[in-house]
């Protein structure tokens, strides 16, 4: 019997463990690896829902924490919390061997992550390069990960030829596709009226489901952004019941977050908050929703395989692949409302999604089986 091999899969939020997720499954059952589950950034913070305890309660495999991240988001803060996160992994990487890392997209906590891992020499496996934000400087952090990675693991081909650009090679780049879809269509997805009790939503009503993070370029327009958000979420709460996923932890997320605890305390009835739902939580949120409204990726890269059309606001996921099913416009509230004025007359969206491929998990085990 071969030597089972020691895999890292670093994780610096919901997002991207929710991602992760049917990766995390296949390599914790496989007999070729034990798996490290490396938790840090913002699992580790009650204020944004203290997400460790679901990795713990999955039990996928053993669980390292590294701590780093302050309650701050400011610019300055930011550049803390990135050189904390850089000098706090050394212990990682002094006091225990890996044959293989996996980072997922483009946060700058992963970045960080990443980056301490370049003296060690320790292989990286990067998901979801290649892609652009162009309103989120996360657009940088996602090519320096890139660049200290070993194998890359794109969602689409054309993600992938991005990559070759990047790094110089077409060696080590597998378009494997979007591993949030590896057998969604599968996937026992929770009830919503049991997904609604668990988080107090009125499970009566029609819903919008609404996530909206900082546009990090240009940090500054924030807080009007997040006043014609509200002015605009206000106006629909008259059609709809409004569900709002909590921004992750970006500089100047605090004015969002602000905002939408405002819009509960004036109409507690038209607005629910959620800090965390979990994958597949979220899914089932997702799936039983009007549409989609925000700038997030799950939008961009998994709704469209959910049938459901997005509205998709600003500059953050510019530059990003689209199915049919995004409608993009500007913080702008007569925009936003124009669209879902045509959203209400409309039915789901029946097209493809070009993020989708099959069995990519599985083509994932089988290459880094191959490579090492």
């Amino acid at each position: 019997m071969s030597e089972r091999r020691r895999i890292g899969v670093l994780t610096s939020s919901r997002a991207d463990y929710g991602i992760y997720k049917p990766l995390l499954l296949a390599l914790s059952k496989s007999q070729q690896f034990d798996l490290i589950v490396i938790c840090f950034g913002m699992h580790l913070l009650e204020k944004f829902g203290l997400t460790i305890n679901e990795i713990k309660q999955d039990k996928f495999g053993e669980i390292i924490t590294v701590g780093a991240l302050s309650e701050g988001d400011t610019k300055s803060d930011v550049v803390k919390n990135y050189g904390n996160t850089v000098k706090n992994f050394h212990e990682v990487w002094d006091n225990n061997h890996y044959d293989l890392v996996f980072a997922l997209g483009d946060r700058y906590e992963m970045s960080a992550a990443v980056q301490s891992t370049i003296p060690y020499e320790i292989k990286v496996a990067h998901i979801h390069g290649g892609e652009t934000t162009l309103g989120a400087i996360d657009n940088i952090y996602r090519h320096q990960i890139t660049l200290a990675a070993t194998y890359h693991f794109p969602s689409t081909d054309y993600f992938g030829k991005k990559i070759a650009k990047i790094t110089g090679t077409n060696e080590n780049i597998f378009p494997v596709g979007s591993i949030s879809l590896d057998g969604v269509d599968h996937e026992t997805i929770p009830f919503w009226n049991d997904v609604a009790d668990r988080f107090a939503i009125p499970k009566s009503k029609s819903y919008v489901l609404v996530t909206v993070h900082p546009e990090t370029v240009n940090s500054q327009v924030n807080s009007r952004y997040a006043t014609v958000i509200g002015d605009t979420l206000l106006n629909i709460a008259n059609d709809f019941h409004i569900v709002i996923t909590m921004p992750n932890a970006d500089t100047t997320a605090s004015s969002y977050r602000k905002k939408f605890r405002e819009l509960k305390q004036a109409e507690p009835n038209s607005f629910s908050l959620v800090e965390s739902f979990g994958r597949q939580n979220y899914f089932s949120a997702m799936k039983n929703a009007e549409y989609l409204l925000g700038n997030t990726s799950s939008g961009i890269i998994e709704a469209a395989s959910f049938g459901k059309f997005v509205i998709n606001v600003g500059d953050r996921q510019k530059g990003r692949l689209r199915s049919d099913n995004v409608i993009d416009v500007p913080f702008d509230q007569n925009q936003i409302l124009i669209s879902h004025k045509k959203l209400i007359k409309r039915k789901g969206y029946t097209g493809g999604n070009k993020y989708h491929k099959p069995n990519t998990v599985s083509n994932i085990i089988k290459i880094i089986n191959e490579k090492l």
